[in-house]
């Protein structure tokens, strides 16, 4: 790890001479349950005063070289807007060439996110480390927005280190641990990120009141267990959560853990409905390559692919949404949209 020596990050606008300062809050994380690496140094920077649709650049003390500087930019003010969405990743190298490759190819987008299992085993900090240093090009310029996978729980001991290394929203229910189920709103999109790990039955009524508050255009929920899939059904998740997502309009879920790709037909009530303007796109990822040979049946589905290695991206311009899953050949190996035709 880099060893900071003040906790101190200037910022400014992109090409200005004025440059802002702000402290950086310093605490040590220490966990004596780590397999490795028990204390490390975390450093917390609050940026303020920002302004809408603008490029910044900053630096971390000790350094002074704005050449040296990394890059972010705030979200515009208009409805249209991209992101990125991976299934498990497991702190793979693999990973880190898709997180670079899918930067590359689509460089405006506003975030990325990772619906679980970040790395293999919580257990050992390196493996955090790895996740962060082989798409560091990218972690330092673009926020990661993610939920925990069962790989990340530590072996069913506690997802401690996945709130460590994160700063998120604390908005979530009680019944579960903070920062690891909360919500956000991206311009037009309510984003549900959900902990599948924790208890299913506490977060139902937290999901109601959020999508009973909310004036978005676009509802999307990313958990880690997917409730359709060929090898495990998770009977709680679609008895507790299906229900509110179709009385409220959920328009997609992103999920992973079923190590190979399946987008869903339009699904309400458990059943195949006729439009996406009708029921829920549900679909399951996985952002380093397949281990499945064989999958059974699953009339629900419309499109599956074994041969995993993949990154979704979804653009929303107003009341459209257009989505692709594509490998790292650049090759689109799945598409759609959605005009929506209700609020």
């Amino acid at each position: 790890n880099t060893t900071v020596e003040t906790g101190e990050v200037k910022y400014r606008v992109s090409g200005s001479n004025e440059v802002q300062t702000t402290m950086a809050e310093k605490y040590v994380m220490e966990d004596r349950e780590l397999m490795n690496d028990r204390f490390i140094h975390r450093f917390t920077a609050k940026l303020r005063n920002l302004k809408p649709g603008t490029g910044y650049e900053y630096l971390i003390s000790p350094e002074t070289d704005w050449a040296k500087a990394c890059t972010f930019s705030t979200a515009s003010e208009d409805d249209s807007y991209s992101f990125i969405w991976f299934g498990d990743v497991h702190n793979n190298k693999e990973f880190g060439d898709l997180h670079l490759k899918a930067e590359t190819v689509h460089p405006e987008v506003a975030f990325y996110s990772i619906a679980g299992d970040l790395v293999g085993d919580g257990l050992y900090r390196d493996q955090w480390d790895e996740l962060f240093e082989y798409s560091k090009e990218v972690n330092c310029k673009k926020p990661l927005m993610n939920v925990p996978g069962n790989h990340d729980n530590r072996l069913g001991l506690g997802s401690k280190m996945f709130r460590d290394m994160f700063s998120y929203p604390t908005n979530g229910p009680d019944g579960v641990p903070k920062e690891q189920t909360y919500t956000f709103t991206y311009k037009n999109t309510l984003f549900l990120m959900l902990d599948a790990t924790s208890s299913v039955e506490a977060q139902t009524e937290w999901i109601e009141t959020q999508l009973a508050n909310t004036s978005a255009t676009w509802k999307i929920a990313v958990f880690h267990f997917p409730p359709y899939n060929w090898e495990e059904p998770y009977l709680n998740i679609q008895e507790e959560w299906i229900p509110v997502f179709d009385k409220y309009h959920v328009n997609m879920v992103f999920s992973g853990h079923i190590h190979y790709y399946m987008r869903s037909k339009p699904m309400k009530g458990g059943q195949v409905v006729d439009s996406y303007n009708d029921g829920t796109a549900y679909i399951i990822s996985l952002g380093i390559p397949g281990r499945n040979e064989e999958i059974a049946d699953e009339p629900y589905a419309a499109v599956r692919e074994q041969d995993c290695w993949l990154y979704q991206h979804i653009r929303i311009d107003g009341n459209k949404l257009f989505y692709q899953s594509v490998n790292f050949d650049g090759e689109v190996i799945d598409e759609f949209e959605i005009v929506k035709t209700e609020n």
